[in-house]
């Protein structure tokens, strides 16, 4: 196949007068193309079984509408109930486990452990850090918290 170069409808020397009359517009030559079609139906129908079998995997694991055991509002209700269990585990772990543990780790890596800072130094090395990783803390896990809620109501 060798491409023709662009056939313009007007040239150089064409005047003002004459441009408006040409309108002139740029114009391909076409040239045919064949594929057979055995190939392009045999190409489009493995396309779609592939695209088939991988929509048939996926819904196979999505919880049917009617005609199963369970409805999809139970399916929703059940999520969000797990959902709910694990919000509360996560909140109650990092209210018993992380935060006073990195409470522990503050007061003994600021000094307040060893009794050298006043009360203003402790505020100012370990209450103040402590509060604002506590709150980092909170907004990563309400961030998490949301991001799972909207998951669970798709």
């Amino acid at each position: 196949m060798t491409e023709k170069p662009i056939a313009w409808a007007h040239t150089r020397e064409d005047t003002d007068e004459t441009k408006d009359e040409n309108m002139s517009t740029p114009t391909l030559d076409k040239t045919e193309t064949t594929i057979t079609t055995s190939t392009v139906t045999a190409a489009k129908k493995s396309v779609k079984e592939q695209v088939s079998k991988l929509r048939t995997g996926w819904w196979r694991l999505a919880p049917k509408r009617e005609g199963g055991r369970f409805s999809l509002l139970v399916w929703a209700g059940l999520f969000r109930v797990v959902l709910l269990v694990v919000d509360c585990l996560l909140a109650f772990i990092t209210a018993v486990v992380i935060i006073p543990q990195l409470g522990a780790w503050l007061h003994q890596q600021s000094g307040a452990s060893q009794g050298a800072l006043t009360a203003a130094g402790t505020i100012a090395m370990w209450l103040v850090p402590l509060l604002f990783l506590v709150a980092l803390l909170a907004a990563g896990e309400i961030v998490l918290m949301r991001a799972m809620w909207r998951w669970a109501t798709r």
